[in-house]
């Protein structure tokens, strides 16, 4: 057994130091600038020793100014011409500089003059300037795609140590038959008539402070203009986004027993990350994925309440935060085709398919289907998507069609990106996100139970790019090919 674990442990520090000598194969092979080399190193020790790297993407291993996801690594393999390469390199330089500027302004002034700078938007510009020097050296070089394509990728979520350790081909038998008892009683909550549901407290309407009515024929405009680029990939501007989130927002009727039933504004207070249902807030991200092997764009609203709590959760996932994911997968009309959401953890993950465009759920071998929670129904027009949420436990009970709602409560609409740099009382500002990826103060106790699953921190809620969805298997949120492979669309 001693030796088992010095062979694991000896794995673990073989593929760190490769990392290591790889990057500096790669920069040594490239005519780089060396102060410009030296000044990202500097940096990156910097938020190395303070604990503020952005984990919301993933750094290119030899190539500092560059950071990637899982749709940025799937999309090296569409690449036709030099255009599309370089708006494709030119994507995971902006996805760096974004996810820098975050790193910096939670970076403590200390460590900002130590780096020789007084301020920080005087630190920004310098690596701003350094990562267009860095790139344009490494354009001219003629191995510039070869040695760059296979080092973009994004690492899983799921640890093989762990796994190993935990001996999950054992444990994941039990395991199964739990997974396979507790999708059973998800369906059953979507069985009885919507006014047969039990109710705890009483039923609130959440929805947009601000609703923008975009028709189809606009929606189907903001794709076909955002789609003229070399990489054929929906990207629209600030206002189109805007418009976007604002059409399509969808509306969250809840049953509230208690505060913890109320979405709200994330904030750090007394050193203490707290949701403010005095606040109502919901935060969005746009993302891509594949439908029929064609990308297509996504928005993801993000919700947030104080904890997971009151009768209905399991006690092992009873805990301090809880929140919801609703994502919107848009045709390349802009119709919404597919919805899945899941809780922040990464659990309960479900899709609400348009029935029109599927032909048939895919089987997945040694592992369980795909959970189609119920068909999607009509939300084109003035019609809302809205979900019934359960109390405590904050589980999804029916997708909806909305067209009238009374006596509304109204919620804002904020970047995600808010949340991985939230400023605290006295000024600074720190992510609701550790490094790895989790939601700080939001651990469960069934990380104890369900570490043989290869999750780390498992129940605990996550960043987006970090959420693993399966306990059997290897499935990520944010797997691009995520729809098809596990639907057949007509």
């Amino acid at each position: 057994m001693r030796r088992y674990v010095l062979f694991l442990l000896f794995f673990a520090f073989f593929v760190t130091g490769c990392a290591s000598i790889t990057a500096q194969r790669v920069s040594a092979s490239f005519d780089r600038p060396k102060d410009c080399q030296e000044f990202f190193e500097r940096v990156d020790e910097k938020v190395k020793e303070t604990k503020v790297r952005d984990a919301s993407s993933a750094p290119v291993l030899g190539f500092p100014y560059l950071r990637t996801n899982r749709f940025l690594s799937a999309l090296k393999n569409n690449l036709k011409n030099d255009q599309a390469k370089n708006q494709w390199v030119q994507w995971m330089q902006k996805l760096d500089l974004e996810s820098r500027k975050k790193e910096i302004a939670n970076l403590p002034e200390e460590k900002v003059l130590s780096l020789g700078f007084q301020e920080k938007e005087t630190l920004m510009a310098r690596i701003s300037s350094c990562s267009s020097e860095l790139l344009e050296v490494d354009l001219r070089q003629p191995e510039f795609h070869t040695i760059l394509h296979p080092l973009v990728k994004v690492p899983d979520e799921y640890s093989v140590l762990m796994r190993t350790l935990g001996l999950y081909p054992l444990i994941s038998l039990p395991v199964a038959m739990v997974t396979d008892e507790s999708r059973k009683k998800m369906r059953a909550r979507f069985e009885p008539p919507l006014d047969k549901f039990p109710i705890e407290g009483e039923i609130k309407t959440f929805v947009p402070l601000r609703t923008t009515v975009v028709h189809e024929r606009e929606i189907e405009k903001i794709m076909m203009e955002s789609s003229r680029d070399p990489l054929g990939i929906p990207l629209p501007d600030k206002d189109q986004e805007r418009r976007l989130v604002e059409a399509l927002a969808p509306v969250l009727i809840q049953d509230v027993a208690a505060s913890y039933d109320r979405i709200g504004e994330v904030a750090w207070r007394k050193g203490r990350i707290e949701v403010n249902p005095q606040k109502p807030m919901v935060y969005y991200y746009f993302s891509h994925a594949f439908f029929k092997e064609e990308p297509i764009l996504q928005i993801n609203y993000v919700f947030w309440y104080s904890e997971r709590a009151g009768e209905n959760p399991p006690s092992i996932e009873k805990g301090h935060l809880d929140g919801l994911t609703i994502r919107l997968s848009l045709d390349p009309q802009g119709k919404p085709f597919m919805v899945d959401v899941q809780n922040n953890c990464g659990c309960y993950h479900l899709f609400s398919p348009d029935r029109q465009q599927v032909e048939r759920i895919k089987s997945r071998p040694w592992m369980f289907d795909s959970f189609v929670a119920q068909w999607l129904p009509d939300v084109s027009g003035d019609v809302h998507l809205g979900l019934r949420m359960n109390s405590g436990w904050h589980q999804v009970q029916r997708v909806l069609a909305i067209k009238e709602i009374s006596d509304p409560i109204r919620y804002e609409l904020a970047p995600y990106d808010l949340l991985e740099t939230l400023p605290h009382e006295e000024g600074r500002r720190e992510s609701l996100f550790d490094e790895r990826g989790i939601a700080k103060g939001s651990e469960r106790i069934e990380r104890f139970i369900l570490f043989s699953m290869g999750i780390p921190s498992i129940g605990s809620m996550r960043q987006r790019g970090h959420h693993a969805i399966e306990l059997i298997g290897q499935v990520h949120f944010d797997d691009p090919s995520l729809l098809d492979k596990n639907f057949s669309f007509k």
